[in-house]
């Protein structure tokens, strides 16, 4: 039964989320009693709850799901109780930033329905050791074959954001394509995410992207460029 309807959501993130949930919870959110990655039932601002503890945007955060008819109630308890910790709302824009500083993908976004984990740079998730689960065959076959291309990062030396879907050049030719782009305050530099060629998917490759008719060169980030050990998520 689809029950999506009948349940709201909200995501609590930042660096005084934790102090911000012990004032809506009894539930043990330290570290310690509430892991990365962990799932518990807790009562919300009074209100039976499911509790992820995820972290989309890079920072300390808490994903809250409750009956539906309860959204407003849960929603002004939390901007209440965490007033004074400069609680307040964001959205798309600031999040899409966020996730990117983290290399978080967006599906549909950064990949398309030909799209496979190994070569957008997350095969941790697959494990291949298993006997069978759903699409290992075709990931056999794509490592069987080699990589076509491979989803990176990368940051422009000059700070110009390029469009998505802007083409990555690769001897006067197209040779991949921008998926996202922005221009990231906290870090000071434009930084986006691209389908390379598999030779140009090495940390500090020089990429060629194409921006209004001109050339932009950018330098390949592998790894995150928030957090990149992810200190701050399991903290």
């Amino acid at each position: 039964v689809d029950i999506t309807g009948s349940v709201a959501a909200v995501n609590v993130a930042g660096p005084n989320a934790r102090e911000l949930m012990t004032r809506l919870t009894d539930l043990d959110v330290s570290n310690e009693g509430f892991t990365y990655l962990d799932a518990k039932h807790a009562q919300v601002a009074g209100v039976p709850s499911l509790l992820l503890r995820i972290g989309f945007v890079g920072e300390v955060g808490y994903e809250l799901h409750f009956p539906s008819p309860y959204g407003e109630h849960v929603w002004d308890t939390i901007l209440e109780r965490g007033a004074d910790l400069g609680a307040r709302p964001f959205g798309l824009e600031p999040q899409r930033i966020l996730r990117l500083e983290k290399m978080h993908i967006l599906i549909g976004q950064d990949t398309d329905s030909e799209s496979n984990v190994l070569e957008a740079s997350m095969p941790w998730i697959a494990k291949l050791d298993k006997d069978d689960f759903v699409g290992k065959w075709s990931l056999e076959h794509v490592l069987e074959r080699g990589f076509r291309e491979q989803l990176v990062g990368f940051e422009t030396e000059s700070g110009v954001v390029p469009l998505e879907g802007g083409q990555i050049v690769v001897d006067g030719k197209p040779g991949g394509r921008v998926t996202s782009a922005r221009w990231s305050d906290h870090l000071g530099r434009a930084i986006g995410m691209a389908w390379v060629p598999p030779d140009l998917a090495e940390e500090d490759a020089e990429l060629t992207i194409k921006v209004d008719g001109s050339v932009e060169r950018a330098r390949v980030r592998l790894r995150p460029f928030f957090d990149p050990d992810g200190e701050k998520l399991r903290s």
